[in-house]
């Protein structure tokens, strides 16, 4: 009895562990489609920006936490783009 309840419970792990990593990967896919954010919205403003965390990856390397935080800096400084969404 107890090595069919061990493997019932070694099978459950394995479909919850497929499920989430599942879930995981369409989600970033689809978070991936976004393309770049649109920065031009933000110029001639004051950048008063949330702190939603919604990471942007930039060409300099550099994870900014939300596309304010993104489109301000790359208005101020300007020397880096849009790489992908999520942290680097």
């Amino acid at each position: 009895m107890r090595h069919t309840n061990g493997c019932l419970l070694r099978a459950m792990l394995i479909l919850l562990c497929y499920n989430k990593k599942t879930s995981f990967a369409s989600s970033r896919k689809t978070r991936d489609m976004r393309g770049a954010p649109v920065c031009g919205i933000y110029v001639g403003q004051l950048h008063f920006c949330t702190r939603e965390m919604d990471p942007i990856c930039a060409t300099n390397g550099k994870t900014y936490s939300n596309k304010c935080v993104f489109c301000s800096e790359k208005i101020e400084k300007g020397r880096f783009d849009f790489s992908h969404w999520g942290r680097c």
